[in-house]
């Protein structure tokens, strides 16, 4: 390369090294200081990355520090502060916690996610921060011009000693200013000891852990000490949640031959529903779609017991265990609220809005409940009644000509299909609610079969809480076979009280 063509390519290297170092050394600044405000399980909490390895809990005062190998590269860890939540009580809030952790997906998943956004958004404010500085040099650079540039170069060389005095002084000064501005805590003096940690398994040696757990250090100290019985009270239902819902997913093998195939061109969606926070029936559900080759879920509601956004987790989970599926899904009445629907959207779910939508090659209508519910609270009207629904998605259904009919229709609540079915303006009829079976039910209307059919509780709810570490009642799935776009035969999966599997006839529907 000739001295010219040298001469000419220095000034832009320079300027993209000065560029990409900028970038990075800010975009790290401001990552390392990052933190965000985040719902994870039943708490708020906020994340913070660093560096150390670890993923390290902060459970407050009472409870103590919990940490566990992150192994991510470049030892990329994170600092969770867990902050407050609804639980009305210790008891409560403990049981809760170690049944979420027992299926710990959807939250890994969540955080690792709010890590990867504050990644994102940092390395832009590194580059912006890279831009300004190659804006502000080149501008300068332009600004003195070539002449008054030698002269300041032969004045360097004129005054070589104080001018390399004077910018280590700049130097130095900029980087106080940076320290001051970034990290404050950092170069303060450590006045507390260094925290020791203590493998939970030496901790409570009268346990037998699982693998899991065996990686779970606690922080030394005295709430350790003072909380040994809450930590053995946790681990000890975090185990027999695991055990059960474990056993479940195993013995879907077991069932896997009694559970139908799809032939040639036909497709399976599985429907859930009604699961009220019960994340242990996760797995068991996403094993019995693996098995019969389901690529759809259809989630027909209530899959909270309130609709406040601490229960998010449940969304969370649902969208981790079926990450590769499409998902067609409407609110029931306790997700009232907004926050589960915005954690549909959120997740890419295609939620139902009184409109017409295909998702892989099936013609859907729905609507998710009007009906507003709390946990433990009577009904409370919300913009309309049930039957107004009703009327009004029958309408829209019985408005689609003939080559465009609805295959699928999904409420929460059967009571909201009823002037469709009698209608006659859709193939197959789906909803959740009562926590039973009903159906499947065919009737012709104006010649063509209409299938009505309410799928049970998949999170074995009695009531409008589920989570525990075992079933309040048999848990379902429904596996739904379609034909190019039409439904052409139902199958139950469910999980007994028992911890057993047990799977329904295939039954066929009418075409």
């Amino acid at each position: 390369m000739t001295k010219a063509r040298l001469r000419a390519v220095a000034p832009w290297a320079a300027l993209s090294l000065l560029f990409a170092v900028t970038s990075v050394v800010a975009g790290l600044l401001v990552f390392t200081n990052d933190s965000e405000r985040i719902t994870i399980g039943a708490h708020a909490a906020t994340v913070s990355p660093t560096f150390d390895g670890h993923a390290t809990l902060d459970l407050g005062a009472v409870l103590p520090r919990l940490r566990m190998a992150s192994n991510d590269p470049f030892g990329l860890g994170v600092n969770i502060d867990v902050q407050e939540t609804n639980a009305s009580n210790l008891t409560d809030l403990i049981n809760r916690d170690a049944l979420i952790a027992a299926q710990p997906e959807g939250e890994i998943a969540r955080i690792r996610q709010a890590v990867q956004e504050m990644a994102v958004d940092d390395a832009l404010a590194g580059a912006g921060t890279g831009l300004l500085m190659v804006v502000v040099v080149a501008t300068l650079w332009a600004v003195v011009g070539a002449r008054r540039r030698r002269e300041l170069w032969h004045l360097v060389h004129r005054h070589e000693r104080r001018v390399e005095h004077r910018a280590i002084v700049v130097l130095v000064a900029m980087l106080i200013t940076i320290a001051s501005i970034f990290g404050p805590g950092r170069i303060r003096g450590v006045e507390a000891p260094p925290t020791q940690w203590t493998p939970l398994a030496t901790l409570l040696p009268q346990l037998d852990l699982d693998k899991q757990l065996q990686g779970v250090e606690v922080a030394s100290g005295f709430s350790t000490t003072g909380g040994v019985g809450v930590i053995k009270t946790a681990v000890d239902t975090y185990q027999r949640s695991t055990r059960f819902y474990g056993q479940l997913k195993d013995k879907v093998g077991d069932v896997a031959t009694q559970i139908h195939q799809p032939g040639k061109d036909e497709k399976v969606a599985i429907q859930v529903n009604d699961r009220h926070d019960n994340i242990g029936m996760d797995p068991f559900a996403a094993e019995v779609a693996k098995v019969a080759g389901a690529k759809l879920l259809i989630d027909a509601g209530d899959d909270t017991s309130s609709g406040q956004e601490w229960e998010l987790f449940s969304i969370n989970s649902l969208r981790q265990h079926f990450k590769d599926f499409k998902v067609v899904a409407v609110a029931g009445n306790h997700d009232a609220g907004g926050h589960v629907e915005a954690a549909y959207r959120k997740s890419g779910f295609t939620v139902l809005d009184s409109k017409p939508v295909e998702v892989d090659g099936i013609r859907f209508l729905g609507d998710s409940d009007p009906t507003k519910t709390g946990l433990g609270s009577a009904d409370q009207p919300g913009d309309e009644t049930v039957d107004h629904q009703s009327k009004r998605l029958a309408d829209v259904a019985c408005a689609q000509p003939e080559d465009k009919r609805i295959s699928t229709f999904v409420v929460h609540d059967p009571s909201s299909f009823a002037d469709t079915a009698a209608r006659g303006c859709a193939t197959l009829l789906l909803s959740g609610h009562l926590h039973r079976q009903v159906g499947p039910e065919t009737k012709v209307v104006d010649g063509k079969p209409v299938t009505t059919y309410t799928n049970g509780t998949t999170g074995g709810a009695a009531y409008a809480f589920a989570l525990g570490y075992t079933l309040r009642r048999p848990g379902e799935v429904t596996l739904i076979t379609y034909l190019k776009g039409e439904p052409v035969g139902l199958q139950t999966v469910t999980a007994e009280l028992t911890g057993e599997v047990t799977v329904g006839a295939y039954t066929p529907l009418s075409s």
